[in-house]
């Protein structure tokens, strides 16, 4: 093995020790029910149906939660720059 082969290696192992990518979170979650917190302190349940190159999210069948408030929305679209957190997962 040179040291090419050998410097890809160890940096495959560190990138997989790593935490989840934003664009992963929200790739393998497609189709699926996810909570997402809003910096303004809503919190948004539904079926996450798309996103974007700059990971703005469509969002399907939506409860939107803010104190004992709740509304139900068929679809709405989410800013990037307007979330705090998908799942348990902050983003930076």
């Amino acid at each position: 093995m040179d040291d090419r082969e050998e410097s890809y290696e160890q940096e495959e192992e560190y990138q997989s020790a790593g935490a989840e990518k934003p664009f992963d979170i929200v790739h393998n979650n497609i189709g699926e029910t996810v909570s997402i917190v809003l910096k303004d302190g809503r919190k948004i349940d539904g079926t996450l149906a798309g996103y974007d190159l700059e990971l703005n999210l469509v969002m399907e069948n939506v409860k939107i939660l803010r104190g004992d408030e709740v509304k139900d929305k068929p679809l709405i679209i989410v800013r990037r720059n307007n979330i705090l957190a998908i799942g348990d997962h902050i983003l930076t």
